[in-house]
């Protein structure tokens, strides 16, 4: 699952906009929203996209044009989603511990919140009774790819905990809050479904409390895709197909249907985006030779952070003789994007693409030793590109300061 988007259009952009350039592709964005919907036969489908992956309004609109929702964790993220034009309805809210009044301020824009605490039940039940709210559950499953990924694992800080169930459904049932769904999710890169068919059942059993309430049953996200050329991606087909299933039976169960709705975040955006970066030198001497770029962990965290492995490829010299590199950034610090790397020779003033850029990078982004972030470009589905976030200046980051005048 890697862009389409041909190495000439590439290098066409970022002559016309400049390095470091964040470039996505609407088409695979639409792809893969396609192949979610075609993957799932359920009475009512609702895709909330877990904008934390990439909030940028340009995509959020985009993703809304097929109908999609918008699921968020903060006030700036309902926010934006707003300003894309998403309604209220079309927006729900996954926060964790924070304060209340993040809750109020959903609440207070029409917006559907995710509770997985007893003190903000409480809460909501003194300050917004009546309220229609979804109780987010900890199946307590290992599932995912990095450990600091597996958000449904015993000891996480997400959810209330499996032996809370109870406690919870006594408690919402003597509050006037309507406990309109249930929700799970289990962690990032979920390339198979043996763990997550265990904390279905759990969600599914967990549900049976409120079946006189509930309309929906949120199943997270965290669907795996592939980043490298021999890496899997999951089975949405067969995956979908297994749960669909499942689901189907469960609402015949309770003797209606109800609303599945899925999260997913990277599978929508991810292999839509390339992070574009200059060579601005290559160092020959040492163990390996060493490229190195006009970007760093500033723009795109997941290898320093994660040790996650990002496909990149030099477009500017894709039939060059293939060597091994260290592939280094230009902040201050220990700042790699990839160890050892075979690439086809590099030069300097190449132009390298690291590939499956488009999530949780912009939004991962900052302004480490005083560096800008990168513009971000959208290429429409008839290839014409627009311009959606203008690259940051010096007045982007002294423009908080007090006293400071633009000069």
């Amino acid at each position: 699952m890697f862009n389409a988007l041909p190495s000439a259009q590439l290098l066409s952009l970022a002559d016309s906009f400049g390095l470091p350039l964040f470039v996505y592709d609407a088409a695979t964005i639409d792809r893969q929203i396609d192949t979610l919907k075609s993957s799932f036969d359920v009475p009512s489908l609702e895709i909330r996209y877990a904008c934390k992956a990439l909030s940028t309004i340009g995509v959020l609109k985009q993703i809304y044009k097929h109908g999609c929702g918008i699921d968020t964790v903060s006030p700036g993220e309902m926010i934006m989603a707003l300003e894309a034009g998403v309604p209220a309805s079309h927006i729900s809210f996954t926060p964790s511990g924070v304060l209340t009044e993040e809750y109020a301020f959903a609440i207070e824009k029409g917006v559907h919140v995710h509770v997985d605490q007893l003190h903000v039940l409480e809460w909501m039940e003194r300050h917004f009774p009546g309220t229609a709210i979804t109780l987010r559950f900890n199946p307590g499953i290992q599932a995912g790819g990095h450990s600091k990924l597996q958000v449904g694992s015993d000891g996480s800080k997400f959810g209330f905990l499996t032996n809370q169930v109870e406690e919870i459904f006594k408690r919402t049932s003597a509050m006037s809050l309507r406990v309109t769904g249930v929700h799970m999710h289990l962690g990032s890169d979920i390339g198979d479904s043996g763990s997550f068919d265990q904390a279905y059942e759990f969600l599914l059993n967990v549900a049976r409390h409120w079946r006189d309430s509930i309309e929906r049953i949120d199943l997270g996200g965290g669907f795996k895709i592939p980043y490298h050329p021999n890496d899997h991606a999951i089975n949405i087909e067969a995956f979908g197909k297994k749960v669909s299933k499942r689901f189907n039976q469960f609402c015949d169960e309770i003797g209606r249907n109800l609303t599945m709705v899925l999260e997913p975040g990277k599978f929508l955006v991810s292999a839509a985006g390339n992070l574009l970066m200059e060579v601005t030198g290559v160092r020959e001497e040492g163990p390996l030779p060493m490229a190195f770029v006009s970007s760093g962990f500033n723009h795109f965290l997941r290898p320093m952070s994660y040790g996650a492995y990002q496909h990149i490829i030099n477009l500017s010299n894709p039939d060059g003789e293939v060597r091994n590199y260290d592939i280094v950034g230009y902040l201050c610090e220990t700042d790699s994007f990839a160890t050892n790397r075979p690439m086809h020779a590099i030069r300097k003033g190449d132009i390298l693409c690291l590939m499956n850029a488009g999530a949780y990078g912009f939004t991962m982004a900052s302004n480490y030793n005083g560096r800008f972030r990168p513009a971000e470009v959208l290429v429409g589905t008839d290839g014409t590109p627009a311009l959606i976030r203008r690259a940051e200046t010096i007045h982007d980051l002294l423009r908080t300061y007090t006293g400071y005048t633009p000069v």
